[in-house]
């Protein structure tokens, strides 16, 4: 009854929780009822991985108060991680929804599948170990935006706290730090609530709160650093931040507007697959006209308040694509910022004022239906992403099935024989199956081939793990010089793996 109630109260809320989970289930059901392991999952299927040094601290700790929650050991399960994320993502959808105060309940669905759909969320499903950790951090940060526009008092410091520890799981997520306060300062001036005097002092503690989560973070990664005898690692440059030279920043800033207006395609940071590109393209134009009218319609008003938006518009741009300036290398896990085109788009086709009701209504339903379309286009790519990595999985499973086959079928072998498997991740065969058809897929974990796939840095893991085979490992240094290894043929021609002394070799 009571949830009954609060729906009606507040439908927009409402609809926005319930598409999220509906969308997030459309588009994650294989990566909940299936468990997929490439790239890093293959290794960190009971670990989480690096932490502090790659400037992540919170996922220390959050692993830590995991372990005192649920007891020693992590696990990268997909169907309570991925439920428990797309409740976060939910609960973050209603907060942007809230801040900008939308109305049309279509284009309150519409966001809400977008931030669920979105290619950066389809990755984090393939680093399944840190996924509850990645959603958690985003609702954080969210929630942090929210508290900079809306919070009083002791929310201030509470939105400081959020944010640093939300870029201390995941720094991909700082674009969003600085969107959604830019996104509610338009909201205000575009409704006239208060005045400049108001205006001012509300941006003047935005930036000052941004700022103290800069500070906070870079604090608490030097404390970290120092109590672990750590340096950061050179991971994406993240040894780099702020010490890079202004004219690169400045370059990087070009980049994040070439990006909103015409992003790359076909590259690792593209977002916008098939024919998402001309459609995102439609909106941003569309987000051009809209912008003009209301622009003009403004400056008959108040020239001051006008200019006012044009700034916070021009800056919309570098705020969605802030990771272009922050890391010289970006891919698509990266790109979770470019979410906010899509609130700017409703909040603009939201706020448009015709003499005719009939018409606003007309132009935030077709908005909405413009967002529910792309929304489906999500959806069906994130599936094709779960897709590929199914059968490369499977594939990588029967090939690693029969190299352990072959192992067991060499003359002499006994099992406690060790295996030195020489050239390691250079394995080359020809009878490698390559679906063409799945090429245009280059969102990270999913980009590679099967080929990839068996050269990963942890292919061993998933031989183990997913074929049951655990040798004893020899050291490949010690045979690889020797001439009767270097007549051996390449794997898996015939003669590649041979019984050698007290050694099986197989040389790949």
């Amino acid at each position: 009854m009571r949830v009954a109630q609060w729906a009606r109260k507040r439908p927009q809320l409402a609809v926005t929780l319930l598409s999220a989970l509906l969308f997030g289930l459309v588009a994650h059901g294989m990566g909940l009822l299936n468990k997929f392991s490439s790239h890093d999952d293959i290794v960190s299927l009971f670990e989480l991985g690096t932490t502090i040094s790659s400037g992540r601290w919170m996922l220390h700790v959050m692993d830590w108060l995991e372990t005192i929650l649920f007891g020693p050991g992590h696990f990268s399960l997909p169907l309570t991680h991925g439920l428990f994320s797309l409740l976060c993502m939910a609960l973050a959808a209603c907060l942007v929804v809230d801040l900008l105060g939308l109305k049309n309940l279509g284009c309150c669905a519409g966001l809400a599948g977008i931030m669920v759909a979105f290619p950066a969320i389809a990755g984090l499903f393939g680093y399944m170990y840190t996924l509850p950790y990645y959603a958690l951090a985003l609702l954080m940060m969210t929630l942090c935006g929210w508290l900079l526009c809306k919070g009083k008092g002791w929310g201030k410091l509470l939105a400081i706290a959020l944010g640093c520890c939300s870029v201390g799981v995941y720094q991909a997520f700082l674009p969003l730090l600085l969107s959604l306060p830019l996104l509610y300062d338009l909201s205000i001036l575009l409704d006239g609530e208060g005045n400049l005097k108001s205006f001012f002092r509300l941006a003047a503690m935005q930036v000052a709160c941004m700022l103290g989560v800069m500070v906070c973070y870079f604090a608490a990664t030097r404390f970290f650093l120092a109590k672990f005898y750590l340096e950061l690692n050179s991971y994406m440059g993240i040894d780099q931040m702020g010490s890079t030279s202004l004219g690169t920043y400045l370059l990087r800033a070009a980049q994040a507007y070439r990006e909103f207006f015409w992003p790359q395609r076909n590259g690792i940071a593209d977002v916008f697959p098939m024919h998402l590109f001309y459609l995102s393209r439609g909106m941003v134009l569309l987000d051009g006209v809209f912008a003009l009218r209301l622009l003009l319609q403004k400056g008959k008003q108040r020239l001051s308040v006008a200019l006012l938006l044009a700034v916070l518009l021009g800056l919309m741009p570098l705020a969605c694509n802030l990771i272009y300036v922050m890391a010289g290398t970006v891919h698509g896990l990266m790109t979770y910022g470019q979410v906010m085109q899509a609130a700017l788009f409703l909040l603009l086709a939201e706020r448009q004022e015709f003499r005719w009701p009939r018409v606003k209504r007309s132009v935030g339903g077709f908005a909405a239906t413009l967002l529910g379309l792309a929304c489906v286009m999500y959806a069906r790519y994130d599936n094709q992403c779960y897709l590929k990595t199914n059968f490369q999985q499977q594939q990588a499973i029967s090939w690693m099935t029969t190299l352990a086959t072959q192992i067991k079928s060499t003359e002499g072998y006994r099992d406690d024989l060790p295996v030195a498997f020489m050239n390691q991740e250079q394995i080359s065969d020809q009878t490698l199956y390559h679906m063409q058809e799945l090429d245009f897929i280059l969102l990270t974990p999913y980009d590679g081939t099967l080929g990839d796939y068996l050269n990963s840095y942890g292919w061993r893991k998933f031989m183990e793990r997913w074929c049951g085979f655990s040798p004893v490992y020899a050291n490949e240094a010690l045979y690889e010089n020797l001439p009767e290894v270097q007549a051996m043929p390449h794997y898996p021609d015939d003669g590649s793996i041979q019984k050698l002394g007290e050694v099986i070799v197989v040389n790949f």
